[in-house]
């Protein structure tokens, strides 16, 4: 896993934290925290700036008949659970709350969309930050899948008549649209073809604020919001 690049660090740290990463990805991060003090201080950062967020949620205990259901259900042979690190690995934190803001748009992205079965360890990530540095968008693919899945780490506040464009810088040409984001949340994008082939040329990805419905021209004609490098964790 390389992470030297610039901003790779921090692109692994937000999705551990965030509990997107497939299993065997998480292991490998698992490890690599115990070893590679930068990538502690990453994934330490991530979880002191979402913390707020779970300590103003309410914990629900689910009936005593849940419980019953579920210890029934348990393989008695199978070998214990690793623990959860952090309160952002355990998912069962988010089932059940009544969430607002940007907790319902952050639960949803994990409980929802949290990987069900071990993926390939092929995946692409670009952290999109503003002028000042600060993560706004995650956006990560399977190399060999075709959906580009992009998170909101906080909601982008805009005016009604405007909407949020994402675009792939190309290494050579101009940029090439791939269609317009909610302001806050997750959305899941289709990309014409498998990510790895999609995204080689693509060094880049930006958005842009645009009238609503999006660009006009097919090109960018509001200002540049966020960008981020592609990076490759295979």
């Amino acid at each position: 896993m390389k992470l030297n690049a610039p901003g790779i660090a921090d692109a692994v740290a937000a999705e551990y934290v965030l509990g997107t990463l497939s299993a065997l990805t998480r292991a490998r991060v698992q490890r690599l925290v115990r070893v590679n003090p930068g990538l502690a201080g990453a994934v330490l950062a991530w979880e002191e700036r979402l913390l707020p967020f779970a300590e103003g949620l309410t914990p629900i205990a689910p009936p005593a008949r849940v419980w019953a259901r579920i210890l029934q259900g348990i393989d008695a042979d199978r070998a214990p659970a690793e623990a959860p690190s952090s309160i952002w690995g355990n998912l069962g934190l988010w089932r059940g709350l009544a969430l607002t803001g940007f907790a319902t748009a952050l639960a949803l992205a994990v409980v929802l969309f949290a990987p069900t079965a071990e993926r390939p360890e092929q995946t692409l990530v670009a952290v999109l930050a503003g002028q000042d540095a600060k993560p706004v968008l995650i956006a990560s693919a399977d190399r060999t899948g075709r959906t580009l899945l992009v998170k909101a780490v906080a909601p982008v506040e805009i005016a009604a008549d405007r909407t949020l464009e994402l675009w792939a810088l190309q290494a050579a040409g101009n940029p090439r649209s791939l269609g317009v984001l909610p302001p806050s949340g997750v959305a899941r994008m289709t990309l014409p073809g498998p990510a790895g082939a999609t995204l080689s040329s693509i060094p880049a990805l930006a958005v842009s604020l645009e009238p609503r419905g999006g660009s006009p021209t097919g090109l960018p004609t509001g200002p540049v919001l966020f960008s981020g490098p592609v990076q490759q964790l295979y």
